[in-house]
């Protein structure tokens, strides 16, 4: 390998990093913007993610001219290609934070205390378990991308089942409140709704998981389980 172009790689590579490093920040942000009905850290959280759009362009039209102007081979080759496949999931990720960071004036509704007083109503402990784990899985994605680590790969595609069923449960436990408040349905709907874009980001981390599986073992996975393998892929280093 060239010298230019062993610090191209070095450079994509640290660009990759901080890129995964600013969509979980954008995530853990409006998650918290969430839990506490915080409008300054939803906007917070949506101001970072033009951060995300940026580098996201940008790493891939670096990894793109790597490719075209310097021929990488073997496992170099390997590591642009996966980053060019999981760049777009790592954005969109981004995307789905924002669109919960969207959700909080809907959801801050007001309950009146006993004794007069006003509060927000907290969001269902559901779905602050969905958050949380969302987060850790999510966490564990941005590592195993840039540690190239199978094994915690396949710790992402088990826990995403689990996160599918936090999403089934919020769903029908709000189909059960617009049944009993048909005339107030909005924060149901929004819950429901940043509920669904968690459960997005749990199946973007999942195709991350799926490339990392894939150019590290040639292993096609679908759905958790192998249903190819391609030897060409399988390369030590």
């Amino acid at each position: 390998m060239s010298i230019q172009l062993l610090k191209l790689m070095e450079d994509l590579k640290l660009r990759m990093s901080r890129m995964t490093g600013r969509v979980l920040h954008v995530v853990e942000t409006a998650t918290q913007a969430v839990v506490h009905n915080d409008m300054q850290l939803a906007r917070v959280a949506m101001e970072a993610d033009r951060l995300v759009d940026s580098e996201e362009l940008d790493i891939e039209r670096r990894a793109i001219d790597l490719l075209a102007l310097h021929h990488p081979a073997a496992a170099d080759l390997r590591f642009i290609t996966r980053v060019i496949k999981v760049n777009g999931d790592f954005e969109r990720i981004g995307d789905c934070a924002v669109n919960v960071a969207q959700r909080v004036p809907s959801i801050s509704r007001q309950a009146v205390l006993g004794d007069g007083r006003d509060r927000r109503e907290p969001i269902p402990d559901d779905l602050r378990r969905m958050s949380a784990l969302v987060i850790s899985n999510l966490r564990d994605t941005v590592n195993a991308f840039n540690l190239a680590d199978t094994i915690l790969a396949e710790k992402i595609l088990a826990a995403d089942d689990e996160i599918d069923a936090y999403y089934h449960q919020i769903v029908q436990d709000m189909l059960q409140m617009f049944e009993d408040k048909p005339h107030d349905a909005g924060r149901e709907l929004a819950l429901v709704m940043v509920a669904k874009n968690y459960e997005r980001i749990g199946d973007h981390c999942t195709n991350v998981a799926e490339d990392i599986i894939y150019m590290s073992r040639g292993e096609v996975i679908r759905h958790g389980k192998i249903v190819a393998r391609d030897s060409s892929s399988m390369m030590a280093g």
